[in-house]
């Protein structure tokens, strides 16, 4: 009897590994190790612990600046999704790429990384987008590698780990991976942690009025409506899950969001609660997949609130533009429409 792994990382439900093939995010052993080790030191506290003083709190505030005086707005489109955007330029070190082309790459990526039906005109989409990245950014990587600084592009560029670097292709596919994940899923925390203490009422007075509870409600959120609803796995030999026999190479849609709400680990899962204190939830999965980038994605949350509190009064939904949740692979309210005094 086999004792590997029965389930894989390695899945092909989409064409998104022909787009970047060598990115950590489906690699698996000592092949994902090696690259965790490499980039994973330019994520740590004390490499971007000033980040939420001196990077996103300007960020923040500048975008506040442009609709404060309105008493309303879209806090997607104005607020979460331009605020990931501005700071995944200045982690990446792409100050030089236009914020509308980092965002068309984002949705062009994107369009591969979610063809799970093989269709031959998004994958041509995405592969053209992935060209068009490694293009403008062949210069600038040659560049880093005579006079490195501190982005996290420099980073995956010069560090050194066992005596190995990432090859230029282990670059590229990286960094495309961390464009679509550090707009998506930042901005999906950001609207839907909003969304969740704006539609209770109570527990939004109780933040403001006791800052610390921001971090749990933060926490609760990425819980109660988990950001990444999946994630794919493939089996590598024939396995038995709850009874069910899989046959090698079948296709596992691990549901995060269904984890995050299971009443053998959560009392009333369904209730959104900022005082929950039952062990961590799976919505930056775990273990040797875990997010990467969940920290710096915290960072931009908690620092998106503060601002957000501290600046604009009586904050609240507008009832007269509802909210609505859709994507399954990725979840967010497209709008998040507010008022505020």
């Amino acid at each position: 009897m086999s004792t590997s792994r029965p389930s894989s990382t390695r899945a092909r439900p989409s064409r998104r590994r022909s787009t970047a093939p060598l990115a950590r995010t489906w690699s698996e052993g000592a092949y994902h190790d090696r690259i965790r080790k490499i980039i994973y030191p330019w994520f740590r506290v004390g490499a971007i612990g000033d980040y939420p003083d001196n990077v996103i709190t300007p960020i923040a505030n500048e975008l506040v600046d442009s609709f404060v005086d309105r008493g309303s707005a879209d806090l997607v489109v104005e607020f979460a999704e331009p605020l990931s955007a501005r700071v995944l330029k200045r982690a990446l070190g792409l100050a030089f790429v236009e914020e509308e082309t980092l965002r068309r790459w984002f949705v062009e990526l994107a369009t591969g990384a979610a063809n799970f039906e093989s269709d031959p005109e998004k994958q041509a989409i995405a592969d053209r987008a992935s060209t068009e990245v490694n293009e403008t950014l062949a210069p600038v990587i040659e560049h880093l590698a005579r006079e490195p600084d501190d982005t996290l592009l420099s980073s995956m560029v010069n560090t050194e780990v066992d005596g190995e670097r990432l090859t230029l292709q282990e670059v590229q596919s990286n960094l495309k991976v961390m464009i679509v994940g550090g707009l998506q899923a930042t901005t999906d925390l950001i609207a839907l942690s909003l969304w969740a203490i704006l539609s209770h009422p109570d527990q939004l007075a109780e933040v403001r009025a006791d800052p610390k509870l921001v971090d749990p409600a933060i926490e609760e959120a990425a819980r109660w409506h988990s950001p990444v609803g999946t994630s794919t796995r493939q089996t590598t030999q024939e396995t038995e899950l709850a009874g069910v026999t899989l046959e090698k190479g079948a296709l596992v849609a691990a549901v995060l969001a269904s984890a995050n709400r299971d009443p053998r680990n959560w009392t009333e899962p369904d209730r959104y609660d900022i005082h929950r204190r039952e062990g961590g939830h799976l919505a930056f999965a775990t273990g040797p997949h875990l997010c990467i980038g969940a920290r710096l994605g915290r960072y931009e949350a908690r620092t998106a609130w503060r601002v957000l509190l501290d600046r604009l009064p009586a904050l609240r939904l507008d009832p007269a533009r509802p909210t609505e949740i859709t994507g399954w692979e990725f979840r967010s309210p497209n709008h998040l429409q507010v008022t505020w005094n």
